[in-house]
């Protein structure tokens, strides 16, 4: 369901855009999301390619723009207004981006899971959180090519998108908010979070990658997964574990 929730928005964003261009009769168009706007926008497309380690691309949807006689482009990645992860390709995504980083925050919860937290296998895990430095949040949230990125900006907004264009002003507005991502960086904390894929998911101490970086997570009796899901978001709830970097 979550696949076909962003597929809905990246469709939703891109058709909006193109309906307003052509509206214009194939003429630029001015394009307000939030606070932003963007002037000379002529296309919008799906991004096409994938991480190097074969995940999703951190970019989902390319906006063309035409300045002067020449046509440029905003890479952009597209969230949910609901605690929106803020990158994807878990382990390696993380690893694209800063070098070792992974390892360091999975070493860190495992041990205070276990030395502080005390737990046993077979025990519920709680979610964990790291924080992430203003150094390495940057390359995080922003990506490099080996990401399918780097972006240019996050929309946030629902999942179904709705656009008013007033042809007399030639403006586009969306529901949804187009923020810098350089910009989002650096006025927002930003968390690795670690997570159960399945809520059978219990503690195991002993499971490790082929690296030999802690799983944490066991294997899923229902389903048969094996490792947990680490994701980056802005926020840590009451309930959830946090470790020093």
């Amino acid at each position: 369901m979550a696949g076909e929730s962003a597929e809905r928005q990246e469709n939703g964003v891109i058709s909006k855009i193109k309906d307003a261009v052509k509206a214009n009769q194939n003429n630029p168009i001015t394009l307000k999301a939030g606070k932003t706007i963007i002037e000379g926008v002529i296309n919008a497309e799906k991004y096409k390619g994938r991480q190097a380690g074969g995940s999703e691309p951190y970019t989902d949807v390319v906006i063309y723009y035409k300045k002067g006689n020449k046509i440029h482009q905003f890479n952009c990645s597209l969230k949910g207004e609901s605690a929106p992860s803020l990158a994807g390709g878990g382990l390696k995504g993380l690893e694209l981006a800063v070098p070792g980083i992974a390892k360091k925050f999975m070493n860190a919860a495992y041990k205070e899971l276990k030395d502080r937290k005390k737990l046993k296998i077979g025990d519920k895990v709680p979610d964990v959180f790291g924080k992430i430095s203003s150094a390495d949040k940057l390359k995080i949230v922003i990506g490099n090519e080996k990401m399918g990125g780097p972006i240019d900006f996050m929309y946030i907004g629902p999942m179904s998108v709705t656009g008013n264009y007033d042809k007399k002003k030639n403006i586009l507005s969306l529901n949804g908010s187009l923020t810098d991502a350089t910009e989002f960086a650096k006025t927002h904390d930003l968390f690795f979070r670690l997570r159960a894929r399945r809520e059978d998911q219990r503690f195991d101490p002993e499971a490790k990658d082929k690296m030999g970086i802690p799983k944490i997570y066991g294997v899923s009796p229902s389903k048969g997964d094996s490792a947990g899901r680490i994701v980056v978001t802005d926020k840590v709830p009451s309930t959830g574990v946090l470790v020093n970097l």
